[in-house]
C-alpha cells in the first residue's frame, strides 16, 4: 500500500507546486500583455483589414503574434516578452519582406506602449516608431502605430485599428 501511495503523494505535490507557480506568474509583469491574447478580426473605420492570432508560449513568458492582411498578400510575426533585467517589455516584429521593428516599452494605465530606436529596418533610415495597444472598455483592443523622421517633432499614423475577438 505504501508503494502505491508514495507516487500519488509525489504527483499531488508537483501538481500543487506547478499550479502555485502559474498563479504566481499570473500576477507578475510577465502577464501585462495577456489582454492581447486570442483570435482577432482587425478593423480600420469599420472595414475589415486583417486577422491576428496572439498565442502564449514558453510557460507564459512569450507572446507570439501572427498577422494576415485581409486585402493584400502581407503577413508578419512578432514575439513580445517582459525582460526582468531592464524592467521593460520588448518586441521584435518581422514581416514577409524582412522589414523589422525592435521595440521596448512599458504597460501603464491600461496601455502598452512600445517604441523603437533607429536600429529597426522599417521605412526611412532614421525613422522611429511607437506602437500603443489600448484596452477598450468592451474588451476590444485599439492599436495605434506612429512613426517620425524628425526625432519626434511630428508623428504620423501608419496604422490605426481596432481588434475585435473572433466569435
Amino acid at each position: 500500500m505504501k508503494r502505491f501511495l508514495l507516487p500519488i503523494f509525489i504527483l499531488l505535490y508537483f501538481v500543487s507546486f506547478s499550479q502555485n507557480s502559474i498563479a504566481d506568474n499570473a500576477t507578475s509583469k510577465h502577464r501585462q500583455f495577456d489582454f492581447w491574447l486570442g483570435e482577432w478580426d482587425v478593423y480600420t473605420n469599420d472595414e475589415l483589414v486583417g486577422h491576428n492570432t496572439v498565442n502564449l508560449l514558453q510557460d507564459g513568458y512569450l507572446l507570439q503574434e501572427n498577422w494576415v492582411s485581409e486585402k493584400e498578400n502581407f503577413t508578419g510575426t512578432s514575439y513580445s516578452f517582459y525582460n526582468d533585467k531592464i524592467d521593460q517589455w520588448q518586441q521584435i516584429w518581422v514581416d514577409k519582406n524582412g522589414n523589422n521593428l525592435l521595440l521596448k516599452g512599458a504597460f501603464e494605465k491600461g496601455e502598452m506602449v512600445l517604441s523603437s530606436s533607429t536600429d529597426s529596418y522599417m521605412g526611412e533610415d532614421q525613422s522611429l516608431h511607437r506602437i500603443s495597444w489600448i484596452i477598450m472598455p468592451n474588451g476590444d483592443v485599439k492599436q495605434i502605430w506612429e512613426s517620425t523622421i524628425d526625432d519626434g517633432k511630428i508623428w504620423s499614423i501608419q496604422f490605426e485599428g481596432v481588434y475585435k475577438k473572433k466569435k
